[in-house]
């Protein structure tokens, strides 16, 4: 019953693609064979799909297809002075599914980007998300003319992707900033607290004082699925107890003993599940957090429940 539960929760946000969404040739979207300062393409590209992913990238093949990855092609490229630069258009089934495999590749601190819906770059590569494709290019020399060269690829790509950067689901939105470490907003599909049952689920890392917490946000697909997850999941817990809380709407809110995460703050509203684990004394540090983050949701579903739904023909 609960990995049907996990499927749909994954349904809810992950199976939605794009509008429009076709196969895609994913080598229309690099540019031109010399079309930028002067590098030339080395080699035709290579291309490879969800069957022989791990001749490409055997160590990491299986995180990129639990985002439902689609299919990735790379191109090299060589500079007049030599140089050389690889470029990669990973697809995956979604908008959220490309942002989670680009999230995972995110470390707070790097420096941010306006392209695409969002980019990071490090000493040797710019990487970032647009509508359901995730995109990296990396250099293997650093200098001047490196770097310039990844940002002319990067914004050159972005503009081939059609639409504009895909907003992630309003959910995302519900972390309160207070105490939430910028730039470290994930999205994961499996594993989520140590257990392949749990529903996919956004997670945000927050620091209490000098301690670090992560606070999870799963959706599921109505109410009784997250109640029915919310019973399983504290069902196994050593010890729990739960009371009825009322700001933002009523919902649930209890401390159990997870034997995997240590004493956890879970709470129950409407079709959202949440769990704040990793910090001592959840309950005292949690209990406003999570309040703000139940108004957020609350919030959230009224302004969907305004939004008049299409005229019937």
């Amino acid at each position: 019953m609960l990995r049907t539960l996990a499927a749909l929760a994954v349904l809810l946000f992950a199976a939605q693609p794009a509008a429009g969404q076709e196969s895609t040739d994913l080598s229309k979207l690099f540019p031109a064979a010399d079309g930028i300062s002067g590098w030339k393409t080395d080699g035709e590209p290579l291309f490879y799909t969800q069957d022989n992913l791990w001749e490409y990238i055997d160590g990491s093949a299986e995180n990129f297809l639990s985002f439902d990855f689609r299919q990735v092609v790379a191109q090299d490229y060589v500079s007049p002075a030599g140089r050389g630069l690889k470029a990669e258009i990973y697809e995956h089934g979604s908008p959220l599914m490309a942002y989670g495999i680009y999230a995972q590749m995110r470390s707070p601190g790097l420096a941010l980007h306006e392209i695409g819906g969002e980019a990071f770059s490090d000493e040797y590569s710019i990487n970032f998300w647009k509508d359901r494709f995730y995109v990296r290019v990396a250099v293997f020399e650093k200098g001047e003319e490196s770097d310039a060269a990844l940002k002319l690829f990067a914004t050159a790509i972005a503009a081939a992707i059609q639409g504009g950067a895909a907003a992630l689901p309003a959910e995302a939105g519900a972390f309160p900033e207070e105490g939430l470490v910028p730039n470290d907003l994930r999205y994961l599909t499996q594993g989520v607290l140590g257990r392949e049952k749990f529903p996919p689920a956004f997670v945000g890392t927050y620091m209490f004082g000098g301690e670090q917490g992560k606070l999870y946000l799963a959706t599921l697909i109505d109410s009784a699925a997250a109640r029915d997850t919310f019973e399983w999941y504290t069902d196994e817990m050593e010890s729990f107890l739960a009371t009825a809380e009322g700001a933002g709407g009523e919902y649930i809110l209890g401390l159990g003993d997870d034997r995997y995460q240590g004493d956890v703050l879970v709470f129950s509203f409407g079709r959202y599940l949440g769990v704040l684990a990793g910090v001592k004394n959840p309950a005292e540090r949690g209990t406003e957090l999570v309040k703000r983050m139940v108004e957020r949701l609350g919030a959230i579903d009224a302004g969907r429940r305004k939004v008049p739904s299409a005229p019937k023909d």
